[in-house]
């Protein structure tokens, strides 16, 4: 009885310890890369949504971002998920690398998303085609 015992507990350890490592495979992969967003000539793709010009009212390229009062995946890398952003009184989507500024500040008539790219020269460049989405919707309103 006693090898039975020893041989459960051995099993119970084992299986732990793979419950442990895919865990923690499953949360390096989620933190590895934030899905690209994708500019064309009159709409934005982000993380399965996609805006078009006339959907977008305002787009603010930030320094610094605060989050609080949120929910969704927080690693070491990235924000993903609803969080107050800069003391907002309300929750915005957040899609960030976190330790790579700017980030962008994009309201639209629903929502307010707050996202970046893994390189600050790609946030920079998406932020000045959003800049001109937004003209070529003033022009046409």
């Amino acid at each position: 009885m006693d090898k039975v015992k020893k041989y459960g507990y051995v099993l119970s350890f084992i299986i732990l310890i793979i419950i442990a490592l895919l865990i923690g495979f499953t949360i390096k992969k989620a933190d590895s890369k934030l899905m690209p967003v994708e500019v064309n000539d009159n709409s934005i793709k982000i993380m399965y949504n996609t805006y078009t010009e006339e959907d977008i009212v305002e787009v603010e390229l930030l320094n610094e971002v605060s989050l609080s009062g949120g929910s969704g995946l927080n690693t070491a890398n990235i924000n993903n998920g609803r969080y107050k952003v800069n003391g907002d009184d309300f929750k915005s989507k957040v899609c960030i690398h976190k330790n790579i500024s700017p980030f962008i500040k994009l309201k639209t008539k629903d929502s307010t998303i707050v996202f970046n790219e893994n390189d600050s020269d790609k946030t920079k460049k998406i932020y000045s085609k959003l800049k001109e989405l937004c003209q070529k919707s003033e022009h046409k309103n």
